[in-house]
């Protein structure tokens, strides 16, 4: 029996050694303008698959290995590699994209850095690379690269730095485009950083310009109130506690997929300041 076994194994791995030559002797050689093409066409076909599920991997590295110098093909490797935790892959991923293609994947690489892994040295150094190769101001995963910046200082307790990014950012798009296309969460943390540095006359100028913008901003309201109880205004600060705590319930408080933000509320927040009043 054993020896049967033996004898099946064996014929097992000679036809296979037998199929692995024959593989080798046919395997055919594509030119340089070939595998750039035959890889744009593995890239083109992931749309068909999930995300980070085995045939849209599948199709990444095929394209890697036929034209390993376009950096859009790392980046996407990389993508599910962010979604899973995986932060050493993620580095090495991001790293060779932004390598080969800086803009855009410097950006993109420091968009991670500052909400994903809260790495503010790193991400402000990306913005600021993907904006020497532009010569102007960014925007990476649709975000002004100057009001990342302005979030990273902020993580970083440079305040004054802080203000000019987030300054840069909003005033620029106001004479741009008009004040209703500013970010409503860039002029939140505007305000943020006037109660930082002590200005609280700014501060509410700009948490009314917040909810102007998104009227809706439960965010703001939680901020009002905590204003309006510091200057011992309790009854307008149970009134806008009880706005924040209906919007909050709708949904309508700054967030992001993934990852919690710097200064994020919680429902607990707001009951605890309205229990404290």
């Amino acid at each position: 029996m054993r020896l049967s076994i033996f004898c099946l194994n064996t014929c097992l791995l000679l036809s296979l050694l037998s199929c692995q030559a024959e593989y080798d002797w046919y395997q055919r050689d594509f030119s340089a303008e070939e595998k750039i093409d035959y890889a744009k066409s593995l890239s083109n076909g992931v749309g068909y698959y999930y995300q980070g599920t085995v045939p849209e991997q599948f199709h990444i590295k095929e394209a890697m290995k036929l034209d390993s110098s376009n950096g859009d093909y790392w980046r996407e490797f990389g993508t599910s590699r962010v979604k899973r935790g995986l932060a050493a892959e993620m580095q090495y991923y991001y790293g060779k994209a932004a390598e080969l293609k800086p803009e855009p994947w410097a950006g993109f690489r420091g968009y991670l850095y500052l909400y994903f892994y809260r790495d503010y040295p790193r991400a402000i150094a990306d913005f600021n690379l993907s904006d020497s190769v532009t010569a102007t101001v960014g925007y990476s995963q649709g975000q002004n690269h100057d009001y990342m910046r302005g979030i990273a200082y902020y993580g970083l307790k440079n305040y004054p730095q802080a203000l000019q990014s987030l300054s840069l950012y909003i005033d620029s798009t106001i004479a741009k485009e008009g004040e209703e296309w500013v970010d409503a969460a860039a002029v939140l943390y505007r305000a943020l950083t006037y109660e930082k540095l002590g200005d609280d006359m700014n501060m509410k100028a700009d948490l009314e310009r917040a909810l102007r913008i998104y009227p809706a901003m439960a965010d703001a309201y939680y901020h009002q109130a905590r204003l309006a109880s510091k200057a011992g205004k309790k009854e307008e600060a149970q009134k806008l506690l009880k706005q924040a705590k209906t919007n909050f319930k709708e949904g309508y408080f700054h967030s992001r997929p993934y990852v919690e933000v710097l200064e994020q509320i919680y429902l607990e927040d707001i009951e605890a300041l309205s229990d404290s009043l």
